[in-house]
């Protein structure tokens, strides 16, 4: 499609207005958006082809100035390859931008100063760039959210769907909590990821067979000294080479995603602020394990009584609803415990032998935790306390196994390591 100096695809102005929410491309498009345009495509593409007679005015002579000095700049270089193929992304640089060049946009393209114009664009790209990195960071934190777009409502009740980088960008503008929770969460999933991947690699540390291989730390001790004898030196490359050794077969003595994770959230008054905040970004980077490994996952938020509850099938996005129960009231655990167990036994066997994750900062007598504590043996459940604020020794009644937090901007090796590995 025509533009200023460069011929755009109409997809690719497609997807630029689409990703900023633009009116659809008109044959009189202002020359500012035409220009938009050109430099979306640019970003999105890595390039752009040049119209054979382009035309004349000062918006023109302007972009033939600014793709010039955007060739020469590294900075533009480095914010094209985060952009290529991102129409997102491209679409928040292009926004960038353009609200760095307004200003220089209104004077004369000769009367610019060079020196001030790369300046001006190299500033841009390292905004856009940093806008980027944000975007991405806070749409892979909320990726397993759905959000209640406007429109997608039914007759048969809400419908939750996975928003658009710019949905989330104005959501989080407007919501401090929300923006610290996806802060916290992106970092609490990279911490996960860690400890699945070490989990991994270190599963399998049980020697259960012999097979042929070439993995030289598994080699039988007969193979290696095949290495000492010249006549046996040679098949011994051979076999390896081949694959043909013969090794130790390991395997895991842990099961990688066991069943289910039911997290319980406490949000008594008490919890309110940075240790509600740091609970759910917790229970999201949960409930990405959840979705990696095909297991169901549940949500009950809780003070005096469970006030909020759902259940997430494999696949399916968590209503935005779980992240905005308000903290009030006191703390039950032996309710919300037994209100887990409840889910787990009627579930139709969906969520057996399930690992319920309980964050609090508050106690409970605990002259029924053992009765709870058995049941939750009997059906093979597994009970891991958080307390945020208060001793091991408040949970260890109705935990198998309770960890203490000191710091609400991290999560310490320990916990990280029961946490991200059930």
């Amino acid at each position: 499609m025509r533009r200023l100096r460069f011929d755009v695809p109409l997809w690719h102005v497609f997807l630029h207005r689409e990703a900023r929410e633009l009116p659809p491309v008109e044959e009189d498009d202002k020359p500012a958006r035409q220009l938009e345009d050109e430099l979306f495509d640019r970003l999105f593409a890595g390039g752009g082809e040049p119209l054979p007679h382009p035309d004349n005015g000062e918006l023109a002579a302007w972009s033939e100035k600014l793709h010039a000095t955007c060739e020469q700049l590294p900075a533009f270089g480095r914010l094209v390859e985060e952009c290529l193929g991102d129409a997102d992304a491209a679409g928040s640089a292009v926004e960038t931008l353009m609200a760095e060049l307004a200003p220089h946009l209104k004077t004369k393209p000769q009367d610019a100063n060079d020196a001030a114009l790369r300046k001006v664009i190299g500033n841009g790209c390292e905004k856009a760039s940093g806008t980027v990195a944000d975007q991405r960071e806070t749409k892979e934190a909320l990726d397993g959210v759905g959000f209640r777009l406007p429109g997608t409502g039914s007759a048969k009740g809400e419908r939750f769907e996975h928003p658009s980088s710019r949905f989330l960008a104005a959501r989080l503008k407007n919501d401090d909590r929300l923006r610290r929770i996806a802060m916290l969460a992106g970092k609490f999933k990279r911490i996960a990821a860690r400890k699945q991947r070490s989990k991994v690699k270190h599963g399998a540390d049980e020697i259960t067979d012999v097979e042929m291989g070439s993995e030289l730390s598994r080699l039988l001790p007969v193979e290696l000294a095949g290495l000492l004898n010249p006549r046996r030196k040679l098949a011994f490359l051979r076999d390896l080479i081949e694959n043909r050794a013969l090794q130790y077969k390991l395997e895991g003595t842990d099961s990688l995603g066991r069943g289910p994770l039911v997290v319980c959230l406490d949000k008594s008054g008490s919890m309110s602020g940075p240790s509600d905040i740091w609970a759910t970004a917790v229970a999201l980077a949960l409930l990405e394990i959840a979705h990696r490994q095909r297991r169901h996952f549940a949500v009950l938020s809780f003070d005096a009584l469970v006030k909020h509850e759902v259940i997430v099938r494999p696949g399916e996005p968590l209503p935005e609803s779980a992240l905005f129960v308000g903290c009030a009231g006191g703390t039950s655990i032996e309710r919300v415990l037994r209100r887990s167990l409840e889910i787990i036994q009627d579930s139709d066997g969906a969520m057996k032998k399930a690992d319920v994750v309980l964050i609090t900062d508050g106690q409970s007598d605990g002259n029924n935790a053992p009765q709870v504590r058995q049941v939750a043996k009997e059906m093979g459940v597994t009970m891991l306390g958080i307390g945020i604020g208060v001793d091991e020794s408040d949970l260890e009644p109705w935990c198998d196994e309770a960890h203490a937090i000191q710091r609400l901007d991290d999560i310490d090796d320990e916990t990280a390591e029961k946490l991200f590995t059930l």
